[in-house]
């Protein structure tokens, strides 16, 4: 006990004096400009941006109605569509040990799927508005395409999620429950599958088809955003099967999984900045109106960087542990999982803390894209 006293108070030492040195330059913005061209490979020139002819300053667009209606629907819509494609590959392809994964997904689908209708009636102000979007189907519009997408997924993530109550008995032993347990629940999931991709990614090809010069400046935002989807799905259905001690198996399996997604979505992301150039700096710049601050601390290092980097930890010294387990006595080997457990735990709330922050960010850093004269002008003239 005395020995783990002295490495914790020597750990705290060593953090102090490492805030100390950092602390300069935490508190400057220069870390932050180096960042932003970096990833964007534009560095701002201000004498040459003032002789940028433009109306008086005015701004070119009108700036975005969405507001936190719009940024809850992309992050639950999210959720519901990665949790399903999730639950459906443990139905197609898991074995026993995956049962808890598609039981859990089947559910969390249903439940961040039923807040999306209210939040988009909420958006558009009168219930009729999203009924007459119902009236017709436009495959050039990624706004009808996705609210036909969200209606029709409504049905397989539901009846996915009956069935699956059925078969856990949760609607007790009556023949309406037994007919829906004898329903193929794998053969939903296909077509449940493909319509879950559609609607984790179209709210990026929504943004990318406006003419905000942030959101439409690259095309990668559909990619990032199914990324983000996979990401945070299976941070939260790892989350919940620590929660409930489900098998180890299972856990390993969402881990790589997550290790990919949360790759994938760094490189996207990367691909998406470098693509925008000039147009990204109201996401990732240091300016009075720029959003660099929330995106870097927030999104790409405490959401994605941070966790990809514990999830490789976790993986690598798995296996050691595995092996080292049967010589570990049975204290020390209990306590070893729970220290395991608590750090997935952590590693779960930072990715879903990444994910909304990167909706909410990206929302809000297009507002102020909207707002940028010089910018929306230069990206007009610009090739793409």
């Amino acid at each position: 006990m005395q020995l783990e006293r002295q490495k914790i108070s020597t750990w705290l030492a060593r953090g102090q004096a490492l805030a100390q040195r950092l602390g300069p330059v935490s508190r400057g913005a220069d870390w932050m400009e180096h960042l932003a061209a970096l990833s964007t490979g534009y560095r701002p020139d201000p004498e040459r941006e003032q002789q940028e002819p433009t109306y008086y300053d005015y701004p070119a667009l009108k700036e975005p109605v969405w507001r936190w209606e719009i940024v809850w629907y992309f992050f639950l819509g999210g959720l519901a569509a990665g949790c399903y494609f999730i639950a459906s590959l443990a139905a197609l392809f898991g074995g026993p040990e995956d049962r808890a994964t598609r039981r859990i997904g089947y559910y969390l689908s249903l439940l961040a799927l039923l807040p999306c209708p209210l939040l988009l009636i909420k958006d558009l102000g009168r219930p009729e508005r999203f009924l007459n979007m119902l009236r017709m189907f436009k495959l050039r519009s990624p706004m009808s395409m996705g609210v036909w997408c969200l209606v029709s997924f409504s049905f397989f993530s539901g009846l996915s999620a009956l069935i699956q109550a059925a078969r856990d008995q949760w609607l007790g032993r009556w023949w309406g429950a037994r007919w829906l347990a004898r329903l193929p629940q794998r053969l939903l999931a296909l077509p449940g599958m493909a319509l879950s991709l559609f609607l984790g990614g179209y709210t990026g090809v929504l943004l990318a088809a406006t003419s905000i010069p942030l959101w439409s400046r690259s095309k990668m935002l559909g990619a990032v955003f199914i990324s983000s989807a996979i990401s945070t799905s299976s941070a939260l259905i790892s989350l919940l099967l620590r929660l409930g001690a489900a098998p180890a198996a299972a856990l390993h399996k969402l881990e790589r999984l997550e290790w990919g997604a949360l790759l994938s979505e760094m490189v996207g992301l990367l691909a998406f900045l470098r693509g925008s150039g000039r147009a990204a700096r109201a996401l990732v710049g240091s300016g009075p109106d720029e959003h660099g601050p929330r995106f870097w601390r927030f999104v790409f290092v405490g959401g994605l960087l941070l966790p990809w980097l514990l999830q490789t930890g976790v993986l690598v010294m798995r296996r050691p542990l595995q092996r080292e387990q049967a010589s570990i006595r049975p204290a020390a080997g209990s306590a070893e999982r729970n220290r395991l457990s608590l750090s997935g735990l952590l590693l779960s709330l930072l990715v879903l803390l990444g994910g909304y922050f990167l909706r909410r960010t990206i929302v809000e850093a297009g507002h102020s894209s909207s707002r940028d004269a010089r910018t929306t002008l230069w990206h007009a003239r610009s090739p793409r």
